[in-house]
């Protein structure tokens, strides 16, 4: 009963916060959007839980990351900038290495190799200053390893349970101590995988995304109890690598490919914490006054790590592409009152809209709301608007460890239902229409001479506004001429 009044008391106009960043999860990877008349090929993936919150809230269907890489996503949900502007371009891993694979004519600009690093602007801490208990569970990978932005501490949450600098786990099991051993027995040596904070689940038989909603349940709790609100960032390491199956869901996948079937237990295990999560709110009588929203940093695994090439279908492409499948993400949303049930929207979004949209149901002067790129999408959400007349810019001057001319510097933009690709080596062009081609099947380069030059021309200013880093020729030291010259 007292439990149920202090529930009462908690401000209609300050809602909980619940945003769920699922690491690696493909657009078409949960039943709200997996369609067997699409494609049969796709693996038909049971996620009750996420679809629960479908039927309740707001599916987007043309969302997407900010990166097709999980750190430059990441950052840009807590600076509301796209990765081109904070120059976050690549994961991080330690301060002072670059992560980049080595490509043979191009090296990848000066950029923030140290990742994300405190500011009083980050999305955490502006919620803290309305008056939001702020908790970090799972995954951080903002800053590096020796570096202040590798705590979450410093970047404005109050609570950090299992984040820092790595962005995987050495193991998902418990019996593992979450550790990448070289031995499962000795546990004696360490490693920049190692799961930090979770000792109280050492050498149990739980599965990490299971101890992760366990914490988090107990987090929400703690925050109800004293009467504040909270902002909830959940970011279970799942469905990263290494693919590893979860005992418990096995037995519905035995029908399913081996990496297969460990790959669709990852995505019950984040399903099911979804679930543990859902029904914390409904016990704890807050359900109605908590925005819920998942989505994933960047598209899902395809043609490498022993998975097919074609589990992003019918997007081309995989996480660390320019494609489709590389930052088409899926994202939900629930607010009860405010969301309409069971509505899809097609408008044109990104994760770095997220930042200005929280901050625009909470109670903070209009002159702590501005970003750089993010726009609010809060008419999008509560069904008031459907589109936005917008483009999106992703920049990578990188090349990805794994072979393939998929991976190779690249920015591309969207505009409308066209997307143009700037190839940097070989100074390149693609160009797709994806409303009649969403698998970007057909390059219309060659043949629409005059939009792929209004594109670039677009594309060169933005960058350019934005202070975006440019791939660097090696032979002469420089930085490659933007788009519009080539």
């Amino acid at each position: 009963m007292m439990l149920a009044l202090l529930c009462g008391l908690l401000s209609t106009n300050q809602p909980n916060i619940v945003l769920i960043m699922v690491d690696d999860l493909g657009w078409r990877d949960t039943t709200a959007r997996n369609s067997p008349a699409e494609d049969d090929t796709q693996i038909q993936l049971h996620t009750p839980h996420i679809q629960r919150l479908a039927d309740e809230g707001v599916r987007l269907d043309q969302a997407y990351a900010s990166a097709s890489v999980c750190t430059p996503t990441r950052a840009s949900l807590l600076t509301g900038a796209a990765p081109a502007r904070h120059r976050i371009t690549w994961w991080t891993l330690h301060h002072d290495r670059d992560t980049s694979a080595k490509h043979p004519t191009l090296r990848p600009p000066a950029w923030q190799k140290e990742g994300l690093q405190p500011s009083p602007d980050l999305l955490p801490e502006r919620l803290r200053r309305a008056g939001y208990r702020t908790i970090h569970v799972g995954k951080a990978h903002w800053g590096a390893h020796g570096t202040p932005g590798s705590d979450p501490v410093q970047l404005g949450f109050d609570e950090n349970i299992a984040g820092h600098g790595s962005g995987a786990p050495g193991s998902y099991r418990g019996v593992h101590r979450f550790k990448n051993a070289k031995s499962t027995t000795d546990f004696t040596q360490q490693s920049v995988w190692d799961v930090p904070g979770l000792e109280k689940y050492h050498d149990r038989d739980l599965f990490l995304t299971e101890a992760l909603a366990i914490e988090a349940s107990r987090s929400i709790e703690a925050a109800v109890a004293a009467e504040e609100p909270f902002f909830l960032h959940f970011a279970p390491y799942a469905v990263h690598t290494p693919i590893m199956s979860n005992p418990r869901w096995m037995s519905e996948t035995k029908d399913l490919p081996a990496v297969e079937a460990r790959y669709a237990s990852l995505v019950r295990s984040v399903d099911a914490a979804v679930g543990v999560l859902l029904d914390r709110l409904e016990v704890l009588k807050i359900k109605d006054n908590t925005l819920v929203i998942f989505t994933s940093d960047n598209g899902g695994v395809s043609g490498y790590a022993g998975r097919p090439s074609n589990r992003n279908a019918p997007l081309r492409g995989s996480k660390s592409s320019p494609y489709e499948g590389g930052h088409r993400v899926p994202l939900i949303a629930r607010w009860p009152k405010h969301i309409p049930p069971g509505s899809t929207s097609d408008a044109l979004v990104v994760t770095h809209d997220l930042h200005p949209t929280l901050l625009n149901w909470v109670d903070l002067k209009d002159s702590e709301k501005t970003v750089a790129d993010g726009l609010n999408i809060s008419s999008i959400l509560t069904g008031k608007q459907d589109l936005l007349d917008r483009f999106i810019v992703w920049h990578k001057p990188h090349r990805t460890g794994v072979k393939g001319a998929r991976f190779m510097p690249c920015t591309a933009i969207r505009m409308g239902n066209e997307k143009l690709i700037a190839w940097h080596a070989d100074q390149r062009f693609e160009l797709y229409d994806l409303k009649r081609d969403p698998g970007e099947q057909h390059n219309l380069a060659d043949t629409q001479p005059e939009r792929v030059s209004e594109l670039a021309r677009i594309l060169s200013h933005w960058c350019q506004d934005a202070g975006a880093q440019m791939s660097v020729d090696q032979e002469r030291g420089e930085s490659i001429p933007w788009f519009d010259a080539w």
